[in-house]
């Protein structure tokens, strides 16, 4: 039988699984979704990725279903859908904008439109104080009232209590019938709905209606509770972007003050010419760290060049620094440049500097020194003027101590010696964090949007995190393809799946304890692996060691 409806939402699910808009049992779980922008539809089939644009009139055959629009006016919104907010729909459309603020915005126009509110307003929560970052009307104006917001009683008592306020008859109400923005914006019904992190309020959504019968519906402040802690990352990420680093403070998302005070130092040292050494361990976000430096300096308009030291052969890494003249080795068909040769006019990025040997630590010395270049096989000396930051995970001075690193390329690294906290030192960052790369898995893997159950977020809490955010990400990629229900599980988490329960060849004890301890280690390296999806990389990040060690230890 045909099923008919009536489109009242941007973004209208269709597939097999319980939540969807439309539920088709002959299809996959999560099969297309329909968007509507105006007299505009696009069906989007998830699978593959394939758009189609459905005119009035149109028929679309698709996995044995058929999609039809029928002749006449646009698509209206049905009446029994305009009462509850849309919250998988406002999600998914989260993601279609480019930027944390363009996205943020769009929430607020399309959170207004649902609730039938005629004035709102994002607020940031700032120490001992707020802001007012994004204000408009029911027609998208900026609102010049909404720096009156900063006085209002009734924000700072969402703020400081976590507890949502809704009022129906705002004039009349002892306590918050003078504030300003009543008054100023004429108002009968406010709702204030906060956004908690954990036990801490990041921020609010302030919507207000005007009227003799205008009053939002008691159901409003839950759904909008679910919405504001799916924007979270988003208001994490403009609480960044709205300082004055621009891009390079979007890029280290964090509310812990450790993460502070990394943005503090990379605005301050970022515009200089000075090498920064980074150090933190493996996975805490050194190449985030970099990039935040390159884009605070004045070299941000040109690409920066990146190379992990320990992810190339030794026999290889000097022609990936310095190039090489066509004919230097067996392979060398044609003239090439380094990568410092490539930073030129940029900043290049050394990460695991701490693997360098020794020949290529005193080579890179030298082009430090000299700020010249010559390529393998050639005599020409080549000027280049490019910005280094460095990463490692090791004690460079232990290394120094034990001869396996030059104390003087040390002091030449360290201008400034800038550390990152690992993930379980963060706090409730860690919750902020897994909230943003759910986001980001949902729209790269084309899911409906998920909650975060309780018991998980405990689970995200106790967990150390020996492989720091990079292990972070890779577990709510995770979670967000094995969820089946509506929020996310301990059990869809799998946090334990990279460690084996039982040591391997336990039950053998006749081996020689060199070769037990070889088979341990390779079968242990290998279930790593595995948890990781064949990443290599992620791998080797996970258990703390070089790639090179790793493909030793498989071999």
């Amino acid at each position: 039988m045909p099923v008919r409806r009536t489109l009242a939402k941007m973004v209208t699910t269709i597939g097999a699984d319980a939540r969807a808009d439309v539920r088709l049992t002959t299809v996959a779980r999560h099969w297309a979704v329909v968007k509507r922008r105006g007299d505009r539809l696009e069906v989007r089939l998830l699978e593959s990725g394939d758009a189609h644009v459905l005119a009035p009139g149109a028929r679309l055959e698709v996995d044995g279903v058929v999609l039809e629009r029928p002749s006449g006016p646009a698509d209206a919104p049905a009446e029994d859908d305009a009462e509850r907010l849309p919250v998988a729909s406002l999600a998914l459309a989260l993601g279609d904008a480019g930027a944390p603020d363009e996205a943020l915005e769009a929430l607020l126009a399309e959170l207004m439109k649902a609730t039938g509110a005629d004035s709102g307003a994002l607020i940031l929560r700032e120490q001992g104080d707020y802001s007012v970052p994004l204000a408009r009307d029911r027609r998208g104006r900026p609102l010049e009232e909404g720096g009156e917001l900063l006085s209002d009683t009734l924000v700072r008592d969402v703020l400081e209590r976590g507890e949502a306020v809704c009022v129906t008859d705002a004039p009349a109400h002892a306590r918050y019938g003078q504030i300003p923005s009543v008054a100023a914006l004429e108002l009968r019904s406010v709702l204030c709905v906060p956004m908690v992190l954990g036990g801490t309020t990041m921020g609010a959504v302030f919507l207000g209606k005007r009227g003799g019968r205008a009053r939002f519906a008691d159901h409003h402040a839950s759904d909008l509770r679910v919405i504001a802690s799916m924007v979270l990352p988003l208001l994490a990420q403009l609480r960044r972007a709205s300082g004055r680093g621009g891009d390079a403070e979007y890029l280290l998302v964090g509310e812990h003050p450790s993460m502070a005070e990394v943005r503090r130092l990379v605005q301050k040292v970022g515009p200089s010419s000075l090498s920064v050494l980074v150090l933190g361990d493996t996975g805490t976000g050194k190449e985030m760290v970099a990039r935040a430096l390159h884009h605070a300096s004045p070299r941000a308009g040109r690409e920066m060049v990146a190379l992990n030291c320990s992810a190339v052969p030794e026999s290889l890494l000097g022609a990936e620094l310095f190039g090489a003249k066509k004919g230097a080795y067996t392979g060398a068909v044609a003239d090439r440049k380094g990568v410092i040769e490539r930073a030129d006019g940029s900043t290049l990025f050394l990460d695991e500097v701490g693997d360098m040997p020794a020949a290529m630590q005193a080579a890179l010395l030298r082009v430090l020194e000299e700020r010249r270049v010559t390529r393998l096989g050639d005599g020409e000396a080549r000027a280049v003027d490019f910005r280094l930051v460095a990463a490692t995970h090791k004690d460079l001075a232990a290394e120094v101590e034990a001869g396996r690193f030059r104390r003087d390329l040390l002091f030449r690294l360290q201008e400034l010696t800038l550390h990152l906290p690992s993930l379980s030192e963060r706090g409730e960052d860690v919750l902020l964090l897994a909230s943003l790369f759910l986001r980001q898995a949902e729209k790269e893997l084309g899911l409906p949007p998920h909650a975060m159950a309780p018991a998980a977020e405990k689970a995200l809490m106790r967990h150390s995190w020996p492989g720091n955010v990079r292990e972070l990400k890779a577990a709510m990629r995770r979670a967000a393809l094995l969820c089946e229900g509506e929020a996310i599980t301990p059990a869809d988490l799998q946090l334990g799946a990279a460690r084996p329960s039982v040591p391997p060849g336990a039950g053998e004890l006749d081996l020689p304890l060199a070769e037990a301890r070889e088979r341990f280690v390779a079968d242990y390296v290998q279930r790593v692996l595995d948890a990781h999806e064949g990443n290599r990389e992620a791998a080797a990040a996970a258990l703390g060691i070089s790639l090179r060690t790793l493909y030793r230890h498989l071999s």
